[in-house]
């Protein structure tokens, strides 16, 4: 009895060290992220993307800009102090609420760790409309969780969402299919499909005008000619940049950066087989988080949430943004609705099938000794290098330490 309580009293310890560690370094490393991304010209993808308006016409992404542009306007308010109260507010409510969510069903340490929300900060994504994205992602789980779900409201908060980033359809919508879906019988289920047909269009919308160079150059013009809003920077640049400028590209252009992307190498290594072990080994973080409760389901939602992230993949190169979009909307699907999908009779058939995934093939379950690895496991947002191998590394090494120690004993 002395011996587990004074295991469980070193166990707390660690716990609490590290979700200190883990706060201060989110909060000084929040701080930097912010100052860091406060121009246009130099932050044309972070700052960029969210000054996309409606200036030149209907295009993807402009909602939110449309909003920053006629109040900045009206009010003189540099819209990056306004992107900056954003990001860090959606950043700090998606925290708080996941926390809230995830209680006794994620350790909080590893929600604090570089795996998770610690990413956005070590990655420089923190000033990107990713974490606004998934805080209306967890809202609208929420709202699916009564008994009467207000299908109106649910519709539209998925066009606001899209209409500030046409991905939120991609991962979204499916889920939000299955969870309506699974209270009915199987016959009736495509009646459902028509529940979300105004969120569809308006994905399909995006899709249709995507913007066009003459666009991206009047979006611009329309902020160089308030360029007195922008107090960190002389807005003086001729030509749209970063995210501004991509809305004007055509498919041959993304169809060229996908196979660069392909074919990279940084030395020896090939970058996309080092992104494909980046998600394997944080998919395992999840899978063995809390002693590898849940595995059958957790494997499930992943899986279910693999798909629109490869198509995210394919349709940009920001790949590490996307893998900590995977990674926690499937957290927020477990913690939201694991319970309810496990009974889905549908699911509820192809879970045994997990067990010898478990058995047979490689996971990694956290308690005291390995907590300690989420410290330092780290990946990057945009561009894989080297630098980042000795993170990846250290899960293989304490399996194969750890199965080298059992075969002595």
């Amino acid at each position: 009895m002395h011996f587990i309580q004074k295991y469980r009293k070193s166990n707390n310890n660690l716990d609490k060290n590290l979700f200190i560690g883990f706060s201060f370094l989110i909060i000084l490393g929040g701080i930097l992220n912010t100052l860091s991304n406060k121009t246009y010209l130099n932050d044309s993808w972070t700052i960029g993307e969210w000054l996309i308006n409606y200036q030149g016409g209907f295009v993807r992404r402009g909602l939110l800009g449309e909003g920053l542009y006629l109040f900045s306007s009206a009010t003189k308010i540099s819209p990056i102090f306004i992107i900056w109260l954003i990001s860090i507010s959606s950043y700090y409510l998606l925290i708080k609420l996941t926390f809230f969510e995830a209680k006794n069903k994620i350790s909080d340490v590893f929600l604090l760790s570089p795996c998770i929300f610690m990413a956005p900060v070590i990655g420089d994504f923190l000033i990107r409309k990713d974490l606004l994205l998934l805080l209306i992602f967890l809202i609208s789980l929420k709202l699916m969780k009564s008994k009467s779900i207000n299908l109106i409201f649910l519709n539209l908060l998925n066009i606001a969402a899209i209409l500030i980033h046409e991905s939120f359809a991609i991962y979204a919508l499916p889920i939000q299919f299955i969870i309506i879906s699974k209270d009915n019988e199987y016959k009736k289920n495509y009646y459902n499909f028509f529940k979300f047909i105004p969120s569809l269009c308006f994905f399909i919308c995006c899709l249709i005008f995507k913007g066009n160079q003459n666009q991206a150059i009047s979006i611009h013009q329309s902020w160089l000619n308030n360029s007195f809003l922008f107090p960190f920077e002389n807005l003086n640049y001729e030509f749209p940049l970063g995210a501004i400028s991509a809305i004007g590209w055509d498919f041959k252009q993304v169809f060229k950066i996908l196979l660069e992307s392909l074919i990279d190498f940084k030395g020896i290594l090939w970058i996309p087989l080092a992104w494909i072990t980046t998600t394997i080994f944080l998919a395992s973080f999840f899978l063995g988080d809390n002693s590898g409760k849940d595995f059958r389901i957790k494997f499930f939602i992943l899986s279910l949430q693999f798909f629109p992230f490869s198509i995210l993949c394919f349709s940009g190169w920001d790949y590490g943004r996307w893998i900590f979009v995977w990674i926690v909307s499937s957290i927020l699907i477990y913690c939201t609705f694991g319970e309810e999908l496990k009974s889905y009779k549908p699911i509820q058939k192809n879970l045994f099938r997990y067990d010898l995934i478990k058995e047979y093939c490689f996971n990694i379950e956290i308690h005291k000794r390995s907590k300690i690895l989420l410290a330092i496991f780290a990946y990057p947002h945009c561009c894989w290098s080297l630098f980042y191998l000795p993170s990846l590394l250290i899960i293989p090494s304490y399996s194969i330490l750890k199965k080298f120690k059992l075969f002595f004993k």
